[in-house]
């Protein structure tokens, strides 16, 4: 293959080993079809604070006082192997600093993307840690790094670049189709796709789009489904999906048999979606430039 990915991902659903760790490996998975990829893990809501500075550092034990969950805090790194036919996923839990360094430490970390997971926090209900992973977004679209933010990655994407996030009175579980709008129908995004089909599972929506995004789908209950960021009428390789493309049927079942879902809830996200191809063509996007 030649090369390896190196891409960073806001880790927000670590408690979960279905759409937390399982979630992330699905994320990924679709670059692994054209080399090796190694993961920078960032919990910064386990953090406390930032940790170091420009420099990347991998996170110890204790820099995470508020590690909780499923399994005990790790630092080392761990290789996994999805596909035989395909690369490696590298995972490496990595330190993320207040956001003054942010910046540079990006440009000293040289990512090929960077991913913003969902997360059982809000965007409405902003806690301390969300100022360093919002920076991150902000520096990471500055910096023109392939970027993709789902769920509450979208809503923190979208609020880091001066959009708007409000709360619903009741929250969203559903897969159901979308409409794309007219930049949608031509986005790299949304290739081989005809009939767009997403998995939503929020509270949270995203009211009003940054000036400097453009709006890529709508749902009938989510007008601001899909958004790509802009710059200086340059249309950038950065993305927000409110729906949850890793969110394949099985995982939704090994969810419910974990007990992180309930039958209800497992029968609401029942479906076929669209979640694979999304990947996909992001992986593409993100091979294209580095190539």
């Amino acid at each position: 293959m030649g090369f390896m990915f190196k891409v960073a991902m806001l880790d927000l659903l670590v408690e979960r080993t279905t759409f937390g760790h399982e979630g992330n490996l699905q994320i990924v998975n679709s670059l692994t079809q054209y080399s090796d990829v190694e993961v920078w893990l960032l919990t910064p809501q386990m953090q406390d604070g930032g940790v170091g500075d420009g420099e990347p550092k991998q996170l110890q034990v204790e820099d995470v006082p508020l590690w909780e969950g499923d399994f005990a805090f790790s630092s080392e790194e761990v290789m996994i192997s999805v596909n035989e036919e395909n690369g490696n996923i590298v995972l490496r839990r990595m330190a993320l600093p207040e956001s003054k360094h942010i910046e540079s430490w990006l440009k000293n970390a040289q990512l090929d993307a960077v991913y913003c997971t969902g997360s059982r926090r809000n965007v409405s209900m902003w806690e301390d840690w969300m100022d360093s992973a919002a920076e991150l977004l902000r520096q990471s679209v500055s910096l023109e790094i392939p970027t993709l933010g789902i769920c509450f990655g979208h809503q923190l994407l979208c609020h880091a670049l001066g959009g708007e996030v409000e709360r619903a009175e009741s929250k969203s579980e559903l897969v159901c189709d979308l409409e794309k709008t007219g930049f949608g129908s031509y986005d790299q995004l949304f290739d081989g796709i005809d009939n767009l089909r997403g998995l939503f599972t929020h509270q949270d929506h995203v009211v009003k789009v940054p000036e400097d995004c453009i709006v890529l789908a709508t749902s009938e209950h989510s007008q601001n489904a899909a958004i790509r960021v802009c710059k200086d009428e340059k249309m950038l390789e950065a993305y927000g999906v409110q729906f949850h493309p890793e969110a394949y049927p099985e995982l939704i079942q090994r969810s419910l048999e974990a007990g992180y879902l309930t039958l209800e809830e497992s029968n609401q996200l029942h479906g076929e979606h669209d979640g694979r191809q999304i990947l996909s063509n992001f992986a593409s996007v993100v091979h294209s430039m580095k190539k």
